[in-house]
């Protein structure tokens, strides 16, 4: 990147309808609508996702940064600006886009692009999430067990019918074996649950409505952590049926536990995701909240 470009734009290639070059036509238009001056586009690659190139932007001058991708290029993005004042405009273009979701920004791209151009700046937290090695940024959900596991539909699957897909996959997935668990919070000591999944919940609002912790708030600097047991048809209904209708009831179906900090350890390795991308399995998954962290571009009030 060179020049003093105030707005950076860090698109993923492959989520844009004729590419990068596509992609700068379009925002130069989004933005002349908004009365503002065009971004400066970059695209990410397989080796560097989008956290190197908003830190360039940060260390360019630039106050602000949007990120034209899924929930995974938008991760990526946020951990290059977390602890900076530079705020994150969202073009959501993947196929969960949680984070625009909770944060109530269109799944429109032009109506996104308007509000990324010129909405109300608002701080929300993050949560740190520790693989065993390495430490990703969450902005929405990391969890361990059978959430992986219906994430990771086919992709041909989620370009086919969307959204549809997880729940395609669920089909598939529902008789999956439960796991052994230990669920720490703030370094005490672990409670142990039989569980199909373990989330950690930054927001709670998923897809068609659903809400895997309606007592999450991107802005109170604590965490939930929602163990699903689903061990029994019943607990299907239940969980379901609560999760439609948004209803904070923790009982033996949906267990969540508050805090700042988790670490969570399984007896055998289990698959794991954050903000939608499956990671490689591991026993353990750890995770510590930002308060306030990222600056976002979001609608107005």
């Amino acid at each position: 990147m060179s020049g003093s470009a105030e707005t950076v734009a860090i698109v993923h290639p492959l989520r844009v309808e004729g590419g990068v070059e596509a992609a700068t036509e379009q925002l130069a238009a989004w933005a002349h609508d908004a009365g503002v001056a065009a971004p400066h586009v970059v695209a990410t690659t397989a080796e560097d996702t989008g956290e190197r190139q908003a830190r360039d932007a940060v260390a360019a001058g630039a106050d602000l940064v949007l990120s034209w991708g899924g929930d995974g290029t938008l991760g990526a993005v946020a951990s290059g600006l977390v602890g900076t004042d530079v705020a994150l405009g969202i073009i959501p273009a993947g196929t969960g886009n949680l984070l625009a979701r909770n944060l109530g920004i269109p799944l429109d791209l032009a109506s996104a692009a308007a509000v990324a151009f010129t909405g109300t700046d608002r701080r929300i937290d993050v949560v740190e999430v520790g693989l065993g090695g390495t430490v990703v940024t969450s902005t929405v959900i990391a969890g361990m067990g059978l959430d992986a596991d219906l994430i990771d539909a086919p992709e041909e699957l989620k370009k086919a019918i969307g959204p549809a897909a997880y729940f395609a996959n669920a089909v598939k997935l529902a008789r999956t074996e439960s796991m052994r668990v230990g669920v720490a919070m703030d370094g005490g000591q672990p409670q142990w649950f039989k569980a199909r999944s373990v989330l950690i919940a930054n927001v709670g609002g998923l897809m068609a409505g659903l809400d895997v912790a309606p007592e999450a708030d991107l802005t109170d600097g604590l965490l939930r952590v929602v163990v699903l047991p689903l061990d029994r048809p019943a607990d299907w209904v239940k969980t379901g049926a609560r999760l439609v209708s948004r209803r904070p009831v923790s009982d033996s179906s949906r267990i969540v536990l508050t805090g700042r900090s988790v670490w969570v350890v399984t007896h055998f390795p289990q698959r794991r995701q954050v903000d939608g991308d499956v990671m490689e399995d591991g026993r353990t998954l750890q995770a510590r909240v930002r308060p306030a962290a990222l600056t976002v571009r979001a609608p107005a009030p």
